[in-house]
């Protein structure tokens, strides 16, 4: 049996395939709010036409980490992250991505972002990874904030200019 962990009545636990629907709704969710608040160029179809392949591999792959936070038996926040490639111009190293999260609004600010990501960050400690990359839009300063307080730091910046 997955490991589940409790805290303050959250259930933490191993993402299962059972839970592609609701980890599936919160991705869409993660989306519309990206593309509202930051980023016109996502593609607000992709969930649709992917995301159920995408998850689904994440969940049934030992290199990935699907977990998902429940209040009342209901889902309402998940992490995924997985192994990952480095970048071919640096140094030879174990890489790890978390990929995409989100809380639902209304629980936010209670520590249960912080308890997902250091859930994962513990998979890639005993995966011995080395590096834990993670991308947020540049204008989403509360995502930033939360990251850097995770210990993340500044590593890459992404410029676009639109043209069209």
């Amino acid at each position: 049996m997955a490991e589940v962990k409790i805290l303050d009545n959250f259930i933490f636990r191993k993402a299962d395939i059972k839970d592609l629907k609701d980890i599936r709704r919160l991705d869409q969710e993660l989306f519309k709010k990206e593309y509202r608040e930051f980023d016109k160029s996502l593609d607000l179809n992709w969930e649709g036409r992917e995301g159920g392949k995408y998850f689904k591999k994440r969940i049934l792959s030992k290199n990935n980490f699907v977990e998902v936070v429940e209040s009342g038996n209901k889902i309402i926040g998940y992490l995924c992250g997985g192994l990952s490639k480095g970048l071919y111009y640096r140094k030879k190293a174990r890489y790890a991505e978390l990929e995409n999260m989100l809380i639902e609004e209304k629980f936010r600010g209670g520590g249960l972002g912080t308890k997902l990501a250091k859930d994962f960050i513990d998979w890639c400690v005993n995966k011995k990874i080395d590096y834990v990359n993670v991308s947020a839009s540049a204008e989403n300063k509360p995502s930033v904030g939360f990251y850097r307080s995770l210990g993340f730091k500044d590593c890459d910046l992404i410029l676009r200019i639109k043209l069209s």
